[in-house]
């Protein structure tokens, strides 16, 4: 049992880094949606979020399928909308 509170003190330090970045991207999202504004641009690009989606799965497809990181990063793009939105 010992090892395997240790490797969940692990997993939650991974999941604390995990918040961290999304925070981080969201900061960059505000910052992007001002580019954007200026541009004339409309928040959402279906087809940017494809793109990073397809990146993913190139370089980490044989641990996550495809739809596996497309659900991942719905979540993720629905906030960034609504970051941008606001």
């Amino acid at each position: 049992m010992k090892k395997i509170n240790q490797i969940r003190q692990q997993i939650d330090a991974v999941d604390q880094k995990l918040v961290e970045l999304i925070e981080q991207r969201a900061e960059l999202v505000l910052a992007i949606s001002v580019e954007k504004q200026a541009l004339g641009l409309d928040a959402h690009i279906p087809e940017r979020e494809q793109q990073i989606v397809e990146s993913l799965h190139q370089r980490f497809g044989d641990k996550f399928s495809l739809q596996e990181l497309q659900e991942v990063y719905q979540a993720i793009f629905k906030a960034s909308v609504r970051i941008q939105k606001s």
